[in-house]
């Protein structure tokens, strides 16, 4: 579990890391592990906890603002916001403390997750795009090209019209 929690500086992945995370805490709250992470947040164990923890009602309404986004980011591929890790961070953060209290977390394992949320964003990694000049773009030649590349497809011994296709069975009323 090292290596999941440690930071790129990736704001795509720092955030996914993130989700990844409080989906871990909701699972230690007892939310079952085949569940979405909007079922987890509904399911009755966590419900329990939040009805019990002070601003329990205000906590889970910014999750789920958080998980609204998360769904936002992975389905409909929006860009992450600049403020998502940041409340994100500051959410998990909260929740990971009662954990800890609660001994759901051991302290090494609550430490290394508070490491993560606590390091320093590295700075975002840079694409370096490969520019190819107009006089070198073409396409491959037919000597270049592996062997088996490119093959067409056989026509059909049939033509279309000629072919038969089955008629459904059912009455018609």
């Amino acid at each position: 579990m090292e290596a999941l929690w440690q930071r790129t500086g990736d704001p795509l992945g720092d955030f996914i890391r993130l989700v990844l995370l409080l989906e871990e805490v909701l699972e230690r709250l007892g939310a079952p592990k085949e569940d979405t992470l909007g079922a987890k947040l509904r399911s009755g164990a966590v419900e329990a906890f939040f009805q019990s923890y002070p601003d329990g009602p205000i906590l889970r309404e910014r999750l789920w603002r958080l998980v609204e986004l998360r769904n936002a980011v992975l389905h409909e591929r929006a860009e992450v916001p600049p403020w998502a890790f940041p409340e994100g961070k500051a959410l998990v953060a909260r929740l990971l403390a009662a954990l800890e209290r609660q001994r759901f977390y051991s302290r090494e394992e609550w430490a290394a997750r508070m490491a993560f949320l606590e390091a320093p964003a590295p700075p975002t990694p840079q694409a370096f795009p490969e520019v190819i000049p107009p006089e070198k773009a073409r396409a491959p030649e037919a000597k270049e090209r592996p062997p088996g590349a490119w093959k067409t497809l056989p026509l059909p011994k049939r033509p279309l019209g000629r072919r038969v296709l089955p008629l459904p069975r059912r009455r018609v009323p």
